[in-house]
């Protein structure tokens, strides 16, 4: 799998959640051996359901 910021490689991962978050234990998700980017199961459901951009969508002048 690569990164997607920096297209380095990801490598499976054990992540440990805060305290008082939610239960304090760990889920499993993906982590980027160059820069550090962490994905796990909830970054990748709000990331596939958010809109990209629209590009060329200059404001027009008053006047």
């Amino acid at each position: 799998m690569d990164c997607s910021r920096c297209h380095g490689l990801m490598v499976p991962a054990r992540l440990e959640e805060a305290a008082g978050v939610t239960s304090g234990g760990s889920l499993s998700g993906w982590k980027c051996l160059l820069c550090g980017e962490v994905i796990d199961s909830v970054i990748a459901a709000n990331r596939k359901h958010h809109l990209e951009p629209k590009r060329n969508r200059a404001r027009l002048r008053n006047g």
